[in-house]
């Protein structure tokens, strides 16, 4: 898969990514307090100004705060997942067939556990740009199902998708949902995006054209 352009950190079973503006760069995801050295190792080459959040879950936002100060970046979240973000078990999550139940089971742990408390300084909306005083030229595209306040980033043609879907073994709608109903109407607005590339919150990332991508969509 080509992947010029794309910054990628992976960290354990989990990804977070930079994206490159013009006069500061925006960081996707935090991952969790296991592995803040590693993360910040590679933040050293970025100029981060922006924290995207998509979600509130604490493998996602679990070095949040730390680098919103240490790098003086603003966090940008949905209102709807500040509360979650303080107390992960606060909303039922419905695990989705047998990986989605072996996923609930392994999370129950990283879940119960509290990130550092962060403020929040931008909240996104659908279709908004995200990020334009530093040139990064992107947007915010709502994806609720995995929580109620999921979003994730286009930039161009690619789609960082957070937890809205997943890549564990193949690329599937999210496997644990608030809303198992929203994350299927979720997948058919991801569909109706015709993103070129998909970059997921855990797994590998994919691109249109391959069979990985052919079987996610395979409804249409």
């Amino acid at each position: 898969m080509n992947l010029d352009g794309v910054n990628m950190i992976t960290c354990g079973n989990g990804n977070c990514y930079v994206i490159r503006g013009k006069s500061g760069d925006m960081l996707i995801d935090t991952g969790t307090e296991d592995y803040r050295d590693e993360i910040e190792t590679w933040l050293r080459y970025y100029n981060v100004k922006l924290i995207f959040l998509t979600h509130g879950h604490n493998d996602h936002i679990g070095n949040a705060a730390y680098f919103s100060k240490l790098l003086g970046a603003d966090i940008v979240m949905s209102p709807l997942d500040i509360a979650l973000s303080r107390h992960n078990l606060m909303h039922k999550a419905y695990p989705i067939g047998v990986r989605g139940k072996l996923l609930h089971a392994a999370s129950q742990k990283l879940m119960g556990c509290k990130a550092e408390s962060f403020a929040v300084n931008i909240f996104p909306e659908d279709g908004a740009a995200i990020g334009d005083e530093y040139g990064i030229s992107c947007k915010a595209v709502k994806l609720d199902g995995h929580t109620k306040g999921s979003f994730g980033i286009m930039q161009g043609r690619d789609l960082y998708a957070g937890d809205a879907l997943m890549n564990f073994i193949t690329p599937t709608s999210s496997l644990m949902c608030e809303s198992p109903k929203a994350a299927k109407e979720t997948l058919y607005k991801i569909a109706a995006l015709s993103p070129e590339r998909i970059f997921f919150g855990h797994g590998k990332p994919i691109e249109a054209g391959s069979r990985a991508y052919r079987k996610l969509f395979d409804f249409q």
